[in-house]
This record gives C-alpha cells, structure tokens and sequence, in this order.
C-alpha cells in the first residue's frame, strides 16, 4: 500500500513539474511584456533573455526584446535582436521600422549604404514566398517552356508551332526569376552568418591579426556578414562590401 502511494505522489510530482515547464513559457512572456509596460526594461530584458535560454524563439519575442534594450539604451543589443526577428520574418515591416530608426542613431549609419529602389523591390519579391514556393514556381516555368518547345517540334500546323516556340521560350526565360529569387531565399534561410558588433569601438583589420594594418574603424550596431572563421577571428564582410578581419569575441551572431 505504501509504494503504491509512493508512486502515486512520484507521478503526481511529475505531471506538476510537466504542467509548471508548459506554462513557464507564457509566464516568462507576460511577465516580461508586464515589466516593459511599467517602464522596468532590465526586468523585461531578464523575462525574455530566460525565454530565449531555454529554446523558445519567435518573431514577437526577438522584437520585444530590441525595443526593451532600446529603451534600456544598449543600441548594438536592439540591432541583434531586430536582426534576429528579421531571420524569422524577413518582409516584416515593423521590424524593419524598428531597425532603420536604431541604426540612424549609430555611428555605424556613417558606412551604412543605402539600399537603391531596384534592390528593395527585387528583395520585396523575393520575400513573398519561401524557398520552396519559389522552386517550384520556376520548375512550372520550366517544364511549360519544355511543352512549349515540344509543340514547336512537333504540332502538325505552322500556327501552333510558332505559339509553341513563342510560349516556350517566354517560360524558359521567365523561370530564371523564381530561381533568382529560390536561391536569394535559401541564403536568407539557410546560409545565414550575420553578425552584429558588439564593442563600442574597434578597428577592421585586413589581416587576422590585432598588430595587422586597420583598414577603417567600426562602431557598436553595426551589422556584418561572416565570411571565415580562423583562430578566434572573423572574416567579415560590410554592406559597401568592405572586406576585414575582427576578433570573434567583439560579435554576436543573429
């Protein structure tokens, strides 16, 4: 009688512990948007950091934690955490608000290049589907080009041979779009190595090497692309597409 109540009060305490660990998710949030909301952002920042640590990631949370440290003044923190949401939700244009008002307050914003219409209308495309979407949109094209060009081969009259030509090569050429824009999509979701520096100051050096030559000076906030990794260094790359070396431990990576 006894181990059988053992083992009752044993699963008892486990499904407690199962119920607890459910609900710690939603408390943490609710605890760090009620935090936020008072105006107490490093108990906010604490509330979601303790989300984050255990596994949990998503768009809103990677949000509210760039405007907890924004208000909270750690800019470079906001930028990767902004950044971060980006990795989730691309086109999302609250964040993108959010990060392009952080990075005009940097000094980083001095070396940032503007992106041109063409290039925001091409990413703006891009960002309407995923991957897959895309692939299989210009796999379609393709094999619509390939009939196309079948009935051009082999129609019996002169008219449908020419709208066979006509049509297969407008989807042959039309296919390379989706793909375009497939592979942007699958570097985004895939092969993404961004970075964001978080000293206050540091030189960009051409060499993995601190008694290297400086090739400019970087700010906190600014956002890099990894290119390499050797010895505790990063290869990185600036959106003019400036090319250096900064020590592993001055960054964080999105």
């Amino acid at each position: 009688m006894m181990k059988k109540w053992m083992v009752f009060i044993a699963w008892f305490g486990m499904g407690i512990g199962l119920l607890a660990a459910q609900s710690s998710p939603k408390q943490l949030l609710q605890a760090g948007h009620n935090a936020y909301h008072e105006k107490d952002y490093e108990t906010a920042i604490s509330r979601y950091e303790a989300l984050r640590a255990e596994g949990y990631e998503s768009v809103g949370l990677y949000y509210n934690l760039g405007n907890a440290y924004y208000r909270n003044g750690n800019l470079p923190m906001s930028v990767l955490n902004y950044e971060r949401a980006l990795r989730l939700d691309p086109a999302n244009e609250q964040v993108q608000s959010n990060l392009a008002l952080v990075q005009e307050q940097l000094e980083a914003s001095n070396i940032q290049i503007r992106q041109s219409g063409v290039v925001r209308t091409w990413l703006s495309v891009q960002h309407l589907m995923r991957t897959r979407g895309w692939a299989v949109l210009g796999l379609l094209l393709f094999w619509l080009g390939v009939g196309g060009l079948a009935v051009w081969q082999f129609a019996p009259q002169r008219r449908q041979r020419k709208a066979g030509f006509l049509a297969g090569v407008t989807a042959l050429f039309l296919c390379l779009l989706p793909f375009g824009f497939a592979y942007g999509r699958a570097q985004q979701e895939f092969y993404h190595h961004k970075a964001v520096l978080m000293a206050e100051e540091t030189p960009l050096h051409v060499a993995p090497d601190a008694q290297s030559e400086p090739v400019l000076t970087l700010y906190g906030g600014e956002t890099l692309t990894i290119l390499d990794e050797i010895s505790g260094w990063y290869k990185v790359e600036l959106s003019d597409t400036t090319v250096g070396w900064v020590p592993k431990d001055l960054v964080a990576e999105v």
